[in-house]
């Protein structure tokens, strides 16, 4: 039998009341040539019920025990495809029509990228809240992704087979990186293959409250910091211009938790993040404007 054209991952955990949503959206895409490989990161929802309801011969399900890392179901879908492209999927996210066609036809005709990515609608409650708005990059991803911040949502994300099977990247499973595992996994990939980005919005990112910094109990922000270090060691960089990037972008990782902590109201945590913040640069007006509001108990909705 032919391998499919494109290998659409989908990793989920209790995503029973989504996945519906999720997996009707790969069905109804445009490019039909697919295979949908779902992994079910050990649900105790009706996550399987939900899936079996669907019954299409592109679908492959695979239960495994819960993991507890992200990342071990992403590997391990990634593991099981047989398609020149793998399509990541959130089990809460999902697609417009086009997607597949158009990413397929971006490396059909790109074939120096090694990865693509897109434009995603943010939705809440049904509701667009926004667009995001990303730029195209220069050849140093590197440097951008270091010190400007995650910029590959993985549901917007296809790349090549090659870059799992031959280059051997996986996803790592170090449990400090739980919730930065994506964002660690670009910049390894950065640093080899080159990244193209296709300026269309061609899904839909669910925002919910049980996200991985909740699961976390707020060990993002601290991952982050940590990675973020190691790799600012590795760059060394002791002049004044990057000392003042790497300050800033600490900064910003800190503002992002005090919001973080402040949206679910742990005003005394948000408080201690903006400071720290402040610390790092004092002239961070988001980290002030939002020490005020949390001195005064004023609960922010984080986006």
């Amino acid at each position: 039998m032919k391998n499919p054209g494109i290998s659409v991952v989908i990793t989920a955990y209790n995503k029973g009341k989504f996945i519906g949503d999720t997996v009707r959206s790969v069905l109804s895409q445009e490019y039909g040539d697919f295979e949908l490989i779902i992994v079910d990161d050990g649900s105790t929802d009706n996550t399987r019920e939900v899936v079996s309801s669907f019954p299409d011969k592109r679908i492959r399900y695979h239960y495994q025990a819960n993991s507890g890392l992200p990342a071990c179901a992403r590997n391990k879908g990634m593991s099981l495809s047989t398609g020149r492209y793998i399509s990541l999927l959130d089990g809460d996210d999902y697609w417009y029509n086009e997607k597949l066609q158009r990413s397929k036809e971006v490396l059909d005709d790109m074939p120096d990228a090694g990865l693509i990515w897109h434009n995603e609608a943010i939705v809440h409650d049904g509701r667009v809240l926004r667009h995001t708005s990303y730029k195209p990059y220069g050849d140093d991803m590197y440097r951008r992704l270091l010190f400007e911040g995650k910029c590959l949502p993985v549901s917007a994300v296809t790349l090549r087979r090659e870059i799992f099977f031959e280059g051997g990247f996986k996803f790592s499973e170090d449990k400090r990186l739980f919730a930065i595992e994506d964002y660690e996994y670009w910049l390894r990939l950065s640093r080899r293959y080159r990244f193209y980005f296709l300026p269309e919005v061609l899904g839909c990112y669910r925002v919910t409250e049980k996200g991985a910094f909740f699961a976390s109990g707020g060990g993002n922000p601290v991952n982050m910091l940590r990675l973020l270090d190691e790799h600012f060691r590795e760059i060394g960089g002791k002049d004044r211009k990057t000392q003042e990037m790497i300050r800033r972008r600490r900064a910003s990782v800190m503002c992002g938790a005090g919001r973080m902590y402040q949206h679910n109201r742990q005003f005394k945590e948000s408080e201690k993040w903006y400071l720290a913040a402040l610390g790092e640069n004092p002239f961070d007006y988001k980290a002030l404007v939002g020490l005020v509001a949390s001195l005064l108990r004023i609960r922010i909705i984080y986006r």
